[in-house]
């Protein structure tokens, strides 16, 4: 039987809010979890990143192959992950609860989130609030290179569930 944690990630800085809720199997270690955050945001693990733990002291990316998520997060524990030193995207990570499930194959599970990731390499919090100004300001001026780096229908506001679940399922055993 394992024992399942429900983890709620949301993204710190941003506007409006961008999270996921997620289930995962809390004997993961710390490399297999920075796989799933990037399923979750649809990011392309060009870069590096680390975790911190909720006293504010790094976890060395050295050993995170060691380190199981269930050592370091509980209900009066958060862990941060930062996610690429430039953008420097940082992610709480709060545990909404924790059962058992026998169920094998099923873990990592998206099971809701708020809107659409920012794109990888879109300049952190501040180029992607910009970037989002910009497309959503005047339409007259051509903003052919935001609209190029980000996809042409790009709509903060979506979210898939399908997506997310089907980027997942690859990290499933």
């Amino acid at each position: 039987m394992a024992k399942i944690f429900e983890i709620k990630a949301t993204l710190v800085g941003v506007k409006f809010e961008i999270s996921r809720t997620f289930q995962v199997d809390s004997s993961i270690n710390l490399q297999v979890l920075h796989e799933v955050f990037q399923a979750l945001f649809a990011w392309e693990n060009f870069h590096l990143h680390f975790y911190r733990d909720s006293r504010g002291e790094d976890i060395s990316i050295k050993h995170e192959d060691q380190v199981p998520l269930s050592q370091v997060l509980s209900t009066v524990q958060n862990l941060t992950y930062v996610y690429d030193y430039g953008d420097s995207w940082t992610i709480i990570l709060t545990l909404l609860k924790s059962f058992d499930d026998s169920a094998i194959g099923v873990y990592p599970l998206c099971i809701g989130g708020l809107r659409k990731a920012p794109p990888e390499d879109s300049g952190g919090v501040t180029g992607y609030e910009m970037s989002l100004e910009l497309m959503n300001g005047d339409k007259k001026k051509d903003y052919s290179l935001i609209s190029e780096w980000y996809g042409e229908n790009y709509n903060p506001d979506h979210f898939n569930l399908d997506e997310i679940n089907h980027a997942l399922s690859q990290l499933r055993g």
